[in-house]
């Protein structure tokens, strides 16, 4: 083996959360980082694409939360990009509730939503005001939780006994806590008109992963300027300064195991029309593609281990089409700002998402639109995002078909979702059709073919109460020097992955001082403000 495929860590993947922690273990622990990607563009739901030259959109970020400069989460992705990414905020109203009788303006800042939410329903004003302490608290004990992950086997006692308190409340379905404490069907929907971002409506989500994804956004959306792609971009020059690489259309499909540790993979790409198989070694070996895959189909099936049967039979996660429209003149035409619309033909989410196997045939009765090009002042051409879920189950007949050659069918069903979704949002937004320049479609197939999914599944294992309770998930695994990050071991979304990506390098490096003092500059920088001045003199 050559010392030019031995390296101190591999990342298997190229999403935030493997990104995260090849940056920090690049930057601020010198190693040479190896990640490997199967896709022909690195940064997984993190990447952007263009059509014609002028239309761009990104295939999986829509706005995140808490990218003030003065928050914990901005702290670090400054670190992990060395503050190239630069963050664009949304317009004051950055979620529109769109139901058939009304629409709810979700206004930036937690004091202003509460206030628009009891002057909408102010009979319920008692349990709204609860409900708000009811997430706050949630979100703490989700944190508390993610921490308890992060302690050896030995101390798992201590872990319950870290999380007892909230258990109870974060670990019941949205759908149970909307239940015991709301009376109106329209408040109800309001409340969860957002659980397209964890991707399970209210009676399968765990109420704590509605908490933390609330939170999240209570100070309004931010965008990356020049789109996601801009994080892989700015990490990778990182990766390379300690001699390290980041490879693209490399499928991993075996971690390398000797005497019960991880030593390496195997890797599979393609030369002139063959498959190669490519075998690279390091000290480190993290897997930023999600528990089922890792523990189904990269450890070697001769490794015993228990919990497999559990991670093979867990639920799988959600199903989406997204429909990438090129429009001829600005949305700000009708009246859009720059603002999200989840636009929903009833109050009853969970009675919307048993519906979704119809979507194929044209029946849409929920959606989520965003406008790329009106968050990010850099973007050439106007463009539009149309997404709604879908069942694995309809696609099934063209999963054998290669990509870009399913067949007249299965374009006719893409043309025929597209119609329907356009004509859904043309319904609410009179001239929304006309604007349409240019059509593209990704189904659950464009997803796996791309990431490796299952069945093309989006976010990891789904945010359900089971999940959160798995003693099997952690960055932690069976395996010395194989470590697993992403939504799997923290959180949804791109600051979840962020955080995933943070977590696993604090356990997996043997000294984690560095991260510690990271964690610690974002706490100071946010809780005391008076000392920022400290915080920027700390050599991290």
């Amino acid at each position: 083996m050559s010392d030019n495929n031995h390296f101190d860590v591999i990342v298997i993947g190229s999403g935030i959360s493997g990104l995260t922690c090849a940056s920090l273990f690049a930057r601020f622990f010198g190693k040479r980082v190896l990640v490997l990607e199967r896709h022909f563009t690195a940064g997984g739901f993190t990447h952007s694409f263009r059509r014609d030259n002028r239309y761009e959109w990104d295939v999986g970020v829509h706005y995140v939360g808490e990218m003030d400069p003065a928050s914990h989460y901005r702290v670090l992705f400054d670190a992990i990009t060395d503050g190239v990414v630069k963050w664009q905020s949304m317009p004051e109203v950055y979620d529109r509730f769109v139901y058939p009788d009304f629409t709810f303006n979700v206004r930036s800042g937690m004091r202003r939503f509460r206030e628009d939410l009891i002057r909408k329903f102010p009979e319920e004003r008692e349990a709204i005001e609860r409900y708000f302490r009811d997430l706050i608290a949630t979100a703490r004990w989700y944190g508390r939780l993610m921490l308890a992950r992060l302690l050896p086997s030995q101390l798992q006692s201590l872990s319950r006994l870290f999380t007892a308190v909230g258990r109870s409340l974060g670990m019941m379905t949205t759908k149970d806590y909307l239940e015991r404490n709301f009376v109106s069907p329209q408040l109800k929907a309001v409340l969860v008109s957002q659980w397209g971002n964890a991707g399970l409506p209210p009676a399968k989500s765990a109420f704590a992963v509605h908490a933390v994804i609330a939170c999240h956004y209570f100070d309004g959306g931010y965008y990356p300027v020049g789109g996601a792609k801009t994080i892989a971009e700015s990490i990778v020059p990182i990766i390379e300064s300690s001699a390290g690489r980041l490879l693209t259309r490399r499928r991993v499909s075996r971690i390398l195991l000797e005497k019960g540790r991880a030593v390496g993979v195997e890797a599979v790409t393609r030369a002139r029309g063959q498959e190669i198989v490519e075998r690279y070694t390091a000290d480190k070996v993290v897997s930023s593609v999600g528990a089922y895959i890792t523990y189904d189909q990269l450890v070697p099936k001769e490794f015993s281990l228990s919990f497999r049967p559990a991670v093979r039979e867990f639920p799988q996660g959600t199903f989406h089409i997204c429909v990438y429209l090129g429009l001829r003149e600005s949305p700000e035409k009708l009246g859009f700002l720059g603002e999200n619309c989840w636009i929903y033909g009833d109050y009853d989410h969970d009675a919307m998402f048993s519906q979704r196997g119809s979507v194929i045939d044209g029946k849409i009765n929920g959606c989520f639109l965003s406008f790329p090009s009106l968050k990010n002042p850099a973007t050439a051409g106007h463009t539009a995002e149309l997404i709604t879920f879908v069942d694995a189950e309809s696609f099934k007949k063209w999963g054998t078909q290669p990509w870009g050659h399913r067949g007249d069918d299965y374009d006719a069903m893409k043309q025929r979702v597209a119609d329907a979704l356009v004509e859904f949002v043309d319904e609410r937004f009179p001239g929304f059709a006309q604007l349409v320049d240019f059509c593209e479609v990704s189904t659950p197939l464009s997803t796996a073919n791309f990431t490796g999914h299952r069945e093309g599944c989006i976010y990891g294992l789904p945010g359900t109460p089971e999940k959160l309770a798995a003693p099997w998930l952690g960055t932690r695994t069976p395996i010395k020097n194989l470590f697993l990050t992403g939504s799997d071991t923290a959180g949804h979304g791109i600051v979840g992955a962020l955080m995933g990506g943070v977590l696993t390098t604090l356990v997996a490096s043997r000294n984690p001082l560095p991260v510690l003092r990271l964690l610690l500059k974002a706490h100071l920088r946010v809780r005391h403000p008076e000392k920022r001045d400290v915080v920027a003199e700390m050599n991290v």
